[in-house]
């Protein structure tokens, strides 16, 4: 196998059934998957968990990608379709946040108080994302989390990437509202 082969090679290969050249696109795009799971789930087990169930359904689904969008775009839709179901299932369960392993451990050195503080303000963050409606979650969490660009935001969601620059603003305006509050 090359060493750094074209995605539309390693999807051919996969469809041919070559699990070495899935595993490629496996190794590519874990972390961009997992941290899509992360925006929506802020729960690293059921991330980790998910990110796995992604990848078995785009294995299964593999002959059905017919390569009109990039194969990383169709693999984004499949997660965020399969983490806001997650996220429908695990309704009550409640958010431990987005890289607080990191965050914490970055700050070893605050008191309590301002670690106590930073705690609080992630809490509300994510009680505020959790509360846009779906679409805006979706497109905020891409574009903010993810870094995608807006227009591969609007490519993953299907929508003009004027509509999708609009779902954004929104998401924004309504974080500001909920979080001014």
């Amino acid at each position: 196998m090359q060493t750094n082969p074209k995605e539309s090679d390693l999807v051919q290969q996969a469809q041919a059934g070559q699990t070495e050249a899935f595993s490629v696109l496996v190794d590519r795009y874990r972390q961009k998957v997992f941290q899509t799971c992360m925006g929506f789930l802020h729960n690293t087990d059921d991330a980790e968990d998910l990110t796995q169930e992604i990848f078995v359904k785009a294995w299964n689904a593999l002959n059905s990608f017919d390569g009109r969008a990039a194969f990383s775009t169709w693999l984004y839709r499949i997660a965020v379709n399969k983490a806001i179901n997650q996220t429908r299932r695990n309704m009550l369960r409640s958010f431990t946040g987005i890289n607080d392993e990191v965050t914490e451990s970055g700050y070893s050195d605050d008191d309590a108080e301002s670690k106590l503080m930073r705690s609080e303000q992630r809490e509300q963050i994510k009680g505020a994302v959790n509360r846009l409606k779906t679409k805006q979650k979706k497109a905020f969490v891409l574009f903010y989390y993810q870094e995608l660009s807006l227009m591969e935001v609007a490519a993953v969601l299907e929508m003009s990437p004027k509509a999708t620059e609009s779902l954004i603003f929104r998401a924004r305006k309504k974080l500001q509202s909920l979080l001014s509050r």
